[in-house]
């Protein structure tokens, strides 16, 4: 029995073949038309009976409509500018009948243009036919590929990272060697790090221990709510069905019957009735009645294999919602036990009492925000903390096609045993790429404003004398736009993980000038689904108070019946003892509490200073090195005592200097390697990102191989490359920031260029271009489709605008890499360190205005607003003599000193070298362009990135309409290659919403 998505899938190619077959013979009929009507007037010497002949042949050829009279009827056909035309030409021609002093000239003027139009349709013709060609071509081998396949779908991925080209079988064995085998953790010693870390029952703690009692009181609270009857019905189902549609988790088969679900309410009545048994049955659940949940392997771009859970789609639904239910509670649970005073440590609270006193004496009250301190902690409180929880059930999440990771994996020195590990990992070099959460990427609101952090105030009302407030408003309003905390959406975790280098770049910057150092690691857990122990997930849970009945569910959520795929029926299920499927939410939930446990952990131990994660993935940077030994002192702890491991290749310490020259010892204690991201690494002797060659080499070989392999269809072709030379490229050389600096832009720029260089060199000498033909050398991607095009379609001379254009508009939408660079390019800063040096300036001058304020007795009366305004220095000397220097700058990151101005301010700084540049559009002219926009939004065919609204395109579509749109509307009459009405869009938008198969 056919299924709904099979179904919908050959009902529209059947409508897509009966587009194709009405194309065919409407293009026949009308070049038969205009042959016949070319032969005609060719025959015809009278240069005024031409005209009427052609006049009225055009008309026919366009089946224009015409009244009793023989007159244009206007608005009947989608040829507004023709009928037009044709309508004042009948007017000419009854002029040209009497009055001799019209000229040749403008009769052949007319000619030309009539004759213009019979071409532009023919070329019109022709592209569409050619459109339809590219689509059969693709539906062609995606049948073959399916075929050959044998109909694998992607479902819920386990983030397993596996070394492609023959290693298939291999990974598999790895793999249940992880799974299969349950954990050596010591139960009662993880409890006794929980109680230590959060320190449960020590009653000095008053404000801790108040916050777990009501953490704890909140769970059972949410179980019960949970279990009321009734929660699955028509309007929750829907959001569920949304949420899970947007995920990665389902195959494109099971995300069109999902689609039927969310639309028949008849159908998501009686799965509500069939999940609420489900639900309250809970203590009898299964994976499955019928046996093993089936495991596939599936391989993503640069060579990963995915070991991937199939599940029916009810079992999916029903755990989604679960999971998206305890998700939302925890990331609001633990919110709130962030912010009860006691709990979640500031490094401002490390500032000694005498010190505040001091900068009071001398300065006069001083506010606590906005200062660098609060921008930091803002940034991670909102951005960063349990990022992969929900903030509310209805947020969906979406990932794209290419938004990978690249990852560089190293042989390392450290011992293993030092971080918890069993056995040997990264025993060699190898390229390996990952989601960058191990799952979807989700796209979501803020959560509540409650996330940000308060902090301790010095005291007293501001001194309004001392403040400079002429560009305090525009540097706020620029600053948030800059670290991007209040715009109401959170990034998507790839985002994140891009700000995160910016956030390190900054610090680097900031600190290695001011205070002459920075130490920072980064290091990402070993296989943290698939090695996460099941006992580890269990005793966190209880400690935060889930009762027996929920832990005995979410135990046997985690031990599921497992078979593979291509396992013969008779193959005994395992059941897993270890790990999680990635891209669950629930698994998204066990996994956030184990990990916060170590946020907290390194937050208390360091006095305030925060673990910067994603995931599985953690930075942390300081510039007291001693305290970067003592954090990851804390990690190894927790992987010992939760018997998680540590991926040593991916694992590696920077400690920068001022000096350059100058190379800072590593403390033994912290981990040996480089500090890498995607196709960066961190040059401990520049302190900068710089783009690793070598590792684009490695990719570049492997981009050239899977175009090789979709040279048999433009359209997959064309798809791999946006995906892989477009995106996952684009992706790992980071996006531009002024703490990059315009050097980073240029090398990603040459970077793109080397890139299309070596790949298209090397498929000319091999044939492997589209096609398999060989040819010269192409010197990028759009000669190399255009001469396929030409060798396989005959069509020779193809504009570079097609290439470019949009899908909806009749183009191929290739991708340029070089458009958006070059538009932010001159937005970017040349040098980072320039801004750190004139807020050093403007640091040393308003010191000797605070100082000349301090002598004159201007401070005197504002010491009546300190929380102790009697206070005194101790020494008689000092209650005279102004403050050191030293002492003035020593705590410059916790509070605002208003003796600066707004823009010299080092929060403002910080979040300058932090903004990413904004795309300068370029200019729409007032000519034939504008005419042709104007065309396309009166038409309402326009859809896509070309729009008939010039200001409502992106900067990036804009250069494509100014740079090529000019010859596409010399060419094809107006902007649109191809009219919408032949192009089988339905076919189109299946094809852009499938991802790429990527090769073994």
């Amino acid at each position: 029995m056919a299924t709904s998505g099979s179904v919908f899938s050959e009902t529209l190619q059947g409508i897509t073949n009966t587009k194709l077959d009405e194309l065919s013979k409407r293009r026949s009929s009308f070049e038969e038309a205009k042959a016949s009507l070319l032969e005609v007037v060719r025959a015809e010497s009278d240069p005024a009976r031409r005209l009427s002949l052609l006049c009225d042949g055009v008309k026919e050829c366009f089946s224009i409509k015409l009244d009793k009279a023989g007159k244009v009827v206007m608005e009947q056909t989608k040829h507004k500018l023709l009928e037009t035309e044709l309508q004042n030409l009948d007017r000419f021609l009854e002029q040209v009948k009497y009055d001799p002093s019209v000229s040749g000239t403008m009769l052949d003027t007319w000619e030309q243009s009539l004759l213009r139009h019979l071409d532009v349709q023919s070329l019109k013709f022709q592209y569409a036919s050619l459109y339809g060609q590219l689509v059969t071509e693709w539906l062609s081998g995606g049948k073959k590929e399916e075929e050959s396949a044998g109909g694998d779908d992607v479902t819920m991925d386990e983030a397993y990272e596996v070394v492609d080209n023959g290693k298939k079988l291999e990974s598999r064995m790895e793999w249940e060697e992880m799974v299969f085998e349950p954990a050596e953790v010591d139960e009662d010693a993880l409890e006794a790090y929980l109680k230590r870390v959060f320190h449960d029952g020590d009653k000095s703690k008053k404000g801790l221990q108040k916050a777990l009692t009501q953490l704890r009181e909140s769970v059972q609270s949410f179980e019960m709510r949970l279990s009321a009857p009734n929660q699955f019905n028509v309007t929750s189902l829907k959001w569920v069905i949304q949420s899970l549609y947007a995920s990665d988790l389902l195959s494109d088969e099971k995300r069109e019957v999902l689609k039927d679900f969310e639309n028949n309410n008849i159908i998501l009545s009686e799965i509500a009735d069939v999940l609420n048994m489900r639900l309250g049955a809970l203590s009898s659940w299964t994976w499955s009645s019928d046996g093993p949940v089936q495991v596939e392997m599936n391989r993503k771009i640069s060579g990963v294999f995915n070991i991937t859970m199939q599940e029916d789609l009810l079992q999916a639904i029903f755990l989604h919602y679960i999971g998206i239910k305890w998700s939302v509670f925890f990331k609001g649970a633990l919110d709130s036990l962030r912010t009860v005073e006691g709990t979640w440590l500031s490094a401002r609270n490390a500032i000694p009492k005498e010190d505040k006193k001091r900068l009071g004496y001398y300065l006069g009250p001083l506010q606590d925000e906005p200062c660098l301190d609060e921008v930091r902690n803002k940034v991670h409180a909102m951005r960063y903390f349990l990022v992969n929880l929900m903030d509310y059930e209805q947020q969906i999440t979406t990932t794209e096609d290419g938004e990978e990771e690249a990852e560089y994996e190293q042989v390392t020195s450290v011992p293993a045993q030092s971080l918890g590990q069993k056995r040997k990992v990264g025993g060699r070099a190898k390229q390996t790429a990952r989601k960058s959460t191990g799952g979807a990427a989700p796209r979501r609101q803020l959560a509540s404003k409650a996330a940000r952090m308060s902090a301790p105030s010095t005291g007293g009302a501001q001194y309004e004398s001392l403040i400079d407030y002429s560009d305090e408003e525009h540097e706020e309003e620029e600053a948030e736009d800059a670290v991007d905390v209040d715009t109401g959406e959170r990034l998507s975790p790839m985002a994140l993980k891009q700000q995160l280098l910016h956030l390190l770049a900054t610090e680097i910057t900031i600190n290695k000038r001011l205070y002459g150092e920075l130490t920072a690691f980064h290091s990402v857990f070993e296989s943290w689904n698939s090695l996460l122990p099941h006992q580890t997930v269990l005793v966190v849970l209880k400690f935060l108070g889930v009762s027996p009945s929920w832990l005995d569910f979410f135990r046997n959520f985690l031990e599921a019946p497992l078979r593979f795929a291509e396992d013969d029926e008779s193959t005994p299920a395992r059941k897993r003892r270890r790990g999680m499927p990635a891209s669950h939410t629930l698994s998204d939930v066990f996994g956030e509490t184990t990990l916060f446990c170590l946020d907290f952990a390194i937050n208390r131990l360091t006095c305030g200073t925060n673990l910067w994660r994603i995931h599985d993935d953690f930075w942390f940077w300081s510039r007291d090195h001693a305290m970067a030994a003592k954090a990851w002192k804390a990690v190894e702890e927790f992987t010992e005592v939760t018997g998680t491991e540590i991926n040593l290749a991916k694992t590696g310490t920077v400690r920068v200097s001022r000096d350059e020259k100058q190379k800072l010892p590593i403390d033994p204690a912290l981990p040996a390697g480089d500090i890498r991201w995607g196709f960066l690494r961190l040059s401990p002797q520049t302190a900068r990102f710089e783009i690793d060659q070598e590792m684009v080499d490695t990719h570049i070989a492997e981009l050239q191989k899977q175009l090789s392999s979709k040279r048999k269809s433009v359209l997959d072709f064309v798809q791999a490359w946006n995906t892989y030379a477009g995106r996952f490229f684009t992706t790992n050389f980071a996006k531009a920031a002024n703490c990059f600096g315009r050097e980073h832009v240029d090398s990603i720029l040459s970077t793109q260029e080397r890139i299309q260089r070596l790949i298209f060199s090397s498929m000319a000498e091999e044939g492997s271009g589209v096609g398999g033909e060989q040819h010269d050398r192409a010197a990028s991607v759009a000669e190399h489709l255009k001469r396929a095009i030409a060798q396989r379609f005959g069509i020779d001379d193809v504009p570079d605008g097609y290439l470019y254009w949009p899908m909806e508009l009749g183009g191929l939408n290739l991708q340029s890499p070089f458009i958006s660079l070059l538009q932010i390019r001159e937005d970017v800063i040349s040098s980072p360190a320039e801004l750190v040096e004139t807020f050093e300036e403007a640091e040393r001058n308003a010191y000797e205005r605070a100082r000349e304020r301090f002598l004159s007795g201007a401070v005197k009366p504002l010491r009546y607003a300190l929380d102790d305004p009697d206070w005194v220095p101790a020494e008689t000397r000092e209650r005279d003599e102004f403050m050191s220097f030293d002492e003035y700058v020593r705590h410059r990151a916790y509070f605002r000193f208003d003796h600066h101005s707004a823009a010299t301010r080092l929060h403002n700084v910080f979040r300058q070298l932090m903004k990413q540049p904004t795309e300068t559009s370029v200019r729409l002219d007032t000519g034939s362009l504008s005419a042709a926009l104007d065309q396309l939004r009166q038409s309402g065919s326009y859809q896509g990135g070309i729009t008939g609204h010039w200001s409502f395109m992106s900067a990036y579509w804009k250069w494509v309409v100014m740079m090529h749109g000019p010859d596409i509307v010399k060419r094809f009459g107006a902007l649109n290659i191809v009219d919408q009405g032949l192009l089988p869009m339905g076919m189109v938008t299946l094809f852009r919403d499938k991802r790429v198969t990527w090769q073994s």
